[in-house]
């Protein structure tokens, strides 16, 4: 199960540094209706794991002072 999460991190990280420069690159080459799209994909993606990791630490912390607070 720890090799399959790894494997999914990986290939979001991957996906994620292809979008950025994908996008800047395509708008430097002169396709900026592209590279908005790329760009927004980025931007969602990269928002969407932030508040993931955001929950999952905030459930981590609870879990633990509750855990202490039952000792």
């Amino acid at each position: 199960m720890e090799k399959k999460k790894e494997r999914i991190i990986n290939i979001l990280l991957v996906f994620l540094i292809v979008s950025l420069v994908g996008g800047f690159v395509l708008f430097f080459i002169g396709f900026y209706k592209l590279s908005l799209i790329v760009m927004g994909v980025f931007l969602f993606c990269a928002m969407f794991i932030s508040k993931w990791t955001y929950t999952k630490n905030a459930d981590y912390v609870y879990r633990e002072q509750l855990k202490n607070n039952q000792k």
